[in-house]
């Protein structure tokens, strides 16, 4: 048998449900035969009834439905600008210069006040979210000290309260850096030990965004991260390693750009959620 699309629908001799919606006197009609039997009357009464009326309520339901749920934290997407990734020690695949909290804090804040959005400096606090515990030494032991992928990932948590970075209580909307302050306080003990320090802020940010999302706490939640700069890309703007205070500053510069994305993004984000 061959299966053929079917090109043209009849239109049906039955009233369809919105019409019936519309005019509920047409469920009064039944064929002659039906009329004089009462059971019949009050099952098919019933029936009817409790099927429009839950067609009704997922109607008005598939309107309202939103990921916004009162009381709750709605973390933001991680929007990713800049590596996040870097190490420091013997081999430096980003030169160990990163934004402090009070540069980020002006970078976002800088975006933010395009759109009246003005941010308070640890002025709402989460409770009972997960936390990332971070590591510093991302290599098995016995390989290579290069960074690189195959490298233990960031992807335990533990409980605890977060204080975030900033927070406009006027708009609920808060922000959170993953800064190398906030990798030093979630760092979690491990047996190795390296003359390398490695950073991963971009996983740490992504296990913190799942950590809050959902958690009691009305915040509309940009999560960002330091972005770091790979030590290549520097070298192709001709800055060498032993020049550090060149490196310092542009490394910051470039940092600021990718943060400034990450802001522009969660922005954008929020006036599609139709918060700003």
């Amino acid at each position: 048998m061959d299966l053929k699309p079917v090109k043209k629908y009849h239109t049906p001799r039955y009233p369809e449900k919105s019409l019936v919606l519309d005019k509920p006197a047409l469920l009064k009609t039944l064929p002659e035969r039906w009329k004089g039997n009462a059971y019949i009357g009050m099952a098919l009464t019933s029936v009817l009834a409790f099927s429009l009326a839950g067609c009704t309520a997922s109607s008005q339901d598939d309107k309202t439905i939103s990921r916004n749920q009162p009381g709750k934290v709605t973390a933001a997407p991680i929007f990713e600008h800049g590596q996040g990734r870097g190490s420091f020690g013997c081999v430096s695949v980003a030169p160990p210069s990163f934004l402090s909290e009070e540069e980020a804090y002006d970078v976002i804040q800088e975006e933010a006040e395009k759109y009246g959005i003005v941010f308070e400096r640890d002025a709402f606090e989460l409770k009972g979210v997960e936390i990332p515990e971070t590591k510093y030494y991302l290599k098995p032991e016995g390989e290579s000290q290069e960074f690189s992928q195959r490298g233990e990932e960031i992807d335990s948590t533990r409980r605890g309260d977060l204080s975030l970075d900033g927070y406009d209580e006027s708009r609920k909307i808060g922000f959170e850096f993953v800064s190398r302050e906030d990798y030093e306080q979630w760092s979690k003990e491990q047996t190795i030990r390296s003359s390398v320090d490695d950073f991963d802020f971009s996983s740490t940010a992504k296990m913190l965004r799942q950590g809050t999302d959902g958690k009691n706490g009305e915040v509309h939640l940009g999560i960002f991260y330091n972005p770091m700069t790979p030590y290549q890309e520097l070298k192709e703007l001709g800055l060498e390693q032993d020049d550090f205070e060149a490196m310092k500053l542009k490394t910051k510069e470039m940092a600021a750009e990718e943060l400034k994305k990450q802001v522009k993004d969660f922005l954008d984000w929020l006036k599609a959620q139709g918060i700003i």
